[in-house]
């Protein structure tokens, strides 16, 4: 490794820590002596980030939520049940997350179980699919652009908590055990180019699932939750990674 690498692999690290820093100087700092204060702080912390959130927050490796796109989303469902399906979401992109309200945070220090719960007014999905498979006893596939949008959205996430010792010497957070559940009021969907193209099929499909929206999201969702669980619990460590614990956590008087 050249001289020049090194010395270039130095600063941005020296880079990446003075941002960090600088970051967690502006948070505020929350007592863990007393839960119900704790918990206000922890909420009001959620919502001072929410601006930043929109545009993305570089020094806690967090990308933008507005719009937040995802590269490549698989599921696979059932096998041979009311709703058995496999499917390929790519060029996926999210809007509206950033409007997000902090419905309560529950932070036991005892126990280092962390509760979070969020209402989001509504999201817009739009992406490319492949899709074959069965909803209950309607077969469907196909390819093409998609769009979903989902009202009245709200979201419950619980993690196991760990305090570990960085390579600087300063204890940080991490999180695993995280398990995300969510309850969606209106949902409509609509495939394209099902079938093909379809004129009659097509049309017929998309109303059979926009009609029974919420029994096929019940169906799907334990594939949805896992991949929620795998992407949040990877985010909040990517985050809490960059932030020692003395810069928002006040342990001791």
């Amino acid at each position: 490794m050249s001289r020049w690498f090194r010395q270039a692999i130095v600063v941005m690290a020296v880079v990446a820590v003075a941002s960090s820093t600088q970051f967690a100087s502006r948070l505020r700092k929350c007592r863990v002596d007393n839960k119900v204060a704790l918990n206000a702080c922890l909420t009001q912390t959620f919502e001072d980030l929410r601006p930043s959130l929109r545009t993305g927050i570089p020094e806690l490796s967090l990308p933008p939520l507005e719009p937040m796109s995802m590269n490549r989303i698989v599921f696979r469902q059932g096998d041979g049940g009311v709703v058995s399906v496999q499917s390929v979401f790519t060029n996926v992109i999210v809007t509206g997350l950033s409007n997000f309200t902090t419905r309560f945070v529950d932070a036991d220090p005892r126990t280092r179980v962390l509760r979070v719960g969020l209402t989001i007014p509504s999201l817009r999905v739009t992406g490319i699919y492949q899709l074959s498979g069965n909803f209950f006893f309607l077969p469907a596939e196909g390819n093409g652009d998609f769009w979903a949008n989902f009202d009245g959205v709200d979201a419950t996430g619980t993690s196991q908590m760990h305090v570990v010792a960085g390579s600087d010497g300063h204890q940080r957070l991490s999180v695993n055990q995280t398990n995300i559940d969510f309850t969606i009021a209106k949902l409509s969907i609509n495939l394209s180019n099902l079938f093909n193209g379809d004129e009659v099929l097509g049309p017929v499909t998309n109303h059979f699932i926009n009609e029974n929206g919420k029994e096929i999201l019940r169906e799907l969702k334990p594939a949805v939750v896992k991949r929620l669980n795998e992407l949040v619990q990877k985010v909040m460590n990517d985050a809490l990674s960059q932030l020692p614990v003395s810069s928002f956590l006040i342990t001791s008087r």
